[in-house]
């Protein structure tokens, strides 16, 4: 009696199907980010950096948003946020010339564990003029230190300075 032969093909793609089946079985579902969208805060930016030519005087809002990041994952992270940090509405008065300077680095963003309250410190480029030039660029530091409602991520107060970075360029 002879036995009927499956093609090749057959048990190929039966083993693809194992194989991805216990491929999505292993990694779960994917981490998922909240369905809310990001919240929004406006927080006072002022200081100074003190470089060459001349020191800088900085000044005005910083647009933070955050966004809740919950992993449901088989790895159960502990909730996150993501900030983006958005600097265009910082600006710069040089101490001696009296000339506009215009900060970058708009949308930095930062990934963190969500705690009551964080530090964040970003370093952002400026540079003189109404419109950032990176040909000339200088460099200033921009600490945030934030409180986060610990439900949704939301930041609940948030204060910011700028400074010289501690190893200038």
């Amino acid at each position: 009696m002879k036995m009927p032969r499956l093609p090749v093909t057959h048990v190929l793609l039966s083993l693809l199907v194992v194989v991805l089946a216990g491929l999505a079985w292993w990694a779960g579902p994917p981490a998922a980010r909240a369905a809310a969208a990001p919240n929004v805060a406006l927080i006072p930016v002022s200081g100074i950096v003190s470089t060459q030519p001349e020191s800088v005087a900085f000044s005005g809002q910083a647009q933070v948003s955050s966004e809740l990041v919950l992993d449901t994952s088989k790895f159960n992270l502990p909730p996150a946020v993501i900030l983006t940090i958005d600097l265009s509405n910082v600006s710069g008065t040089g101490s001696s010339t009296g000339a506009k300077y215009v900060a970058g680095g708009n949308g930095t963003n930062v990934y963190r564990r969500l705690v009551s309250a964080a530090t964040v410190e970003i370093t952002f480029p400026f540079s003189r003029g109404t419109t950032m030039s990176m040909s000339s660029a200088r460099s200033g530091v921009a600490t945030f230190a934030l409180s986060f409602d610990m439900s949704t991520g939301a930041i609940t107060k948030g204060t910011a300075n700028i400074a010289s970075p501690a190893f200038p360029y």
